[in-house]
């Protein structure tokens, strides 16, 4: 069903099952994501989350299900048709995952300068731009992820996620380990980047205060599949048991 503040589905899962050998992570998925809507993934640690935004970009293959990107079924879908899908996707994972090799300008622009004529001047130029957004100094741009703290290198995942202004945003631990300002600015940048481009973004986090600040719509995964989803204000109103626990585990000032 379709929510009644938004109209076209960007992305759409369905029975989407997912396990490793015997172990099942993911059982029966089912979810919508809207045109200009931010939705907030949380669950306990090992819950399955990034497995489910891995199977979403293409890096896994569900065992059985479907994955519709703007109407279009991903699964074993040609690698070529793949990937100009995935141009409009921003995406940072749990870790970062720069690349070592590259200065922190190079990681930010990578995805234009390989499929856009950029010039190193203006690709700097763009880097820094986003950068500045993020509350990152100049200075950054020339050292390698290596020679920057783990926090800042979260901020360069992020500059590289948003950069070029995709329509759908996937973040896997945004504000993780982050200090509560920096974490309340990135925010921030989530929820303008949603709302500059018209986009629509997947957080996946165990930060209820980040929660309630960017998503509109909220699922709960607990034992393989989804077993709560509502908005922010019906989370902290919710009698679920593990909604109850994340929230007085991150944030209790938020329990009402």
């Amino acid at each position: 069903m379709k929510n009644k503040l938004y109209n076209k589905t960007i992305i759409e899962v369905k029975n989407l099952t997912k396990s490793f050998n015997d172990n099942i992570v993911l059982n029966n998925i089912n979810f919508e994501l809207f045109e200009g809507e931010s939705l907030a993934i949380i669950g306990e640690s090992g819950s399955g989350k990034s497995v489910l935004l891995k199977n979403i970009i293409g890096l896994l293959t569900p065992d059985k299900g479907s994955i519709k990107i703007n109407g279009l079924e991903m699964v074993n879908l040609k690698r070529s048709v793949k990937e100009k899908v995935l141009l409009d996707l921003g995406i940072t994972f749990q870790h970062g995952a720069l690349f070592d090799s590259l200065q922190n300008w190079e990681n930010i622009v990578f995805k234009i300068r390989n499929n856009e004529k950029l010039s190193n001047k203006d690709a700097k130029k763009l880097a820094l731009s986003i950068i500045k957004r993020l509350g990152l100094n100049s200075e950054i741009l020339t050292l390698y992820p290596s020679e920057i703290s783990g926090g800042m290198q979260k901020r360069v995942a992020i500059a590289r996620a948003i950069c070029g202004d995709p329509k759908i945003l996937l973040f896997d631990e945004p504000t993780s380990g982050l200090d509560p300002v920096t974490g309340s600015l990135i925010d921030k940048l989530i929820k303008t980047a949603v709302k500059t481009v018209g986009g629509s973004a997947i957080t996946i986090t165990h930060d209820m205060a980040s929660v309630c600040r960017i998503a509109d719509k909220v699922i709960l995964i607990d034992r393989q599949t989804i077993s709560w989803l509502g908005t922010p204000n019906e989370m902290l109103k919710s009698n679920n048991p593990k909604i109850k626990d994340f929230i007085k585990s991150t944030n209790p000032k938020l329990f009402v």
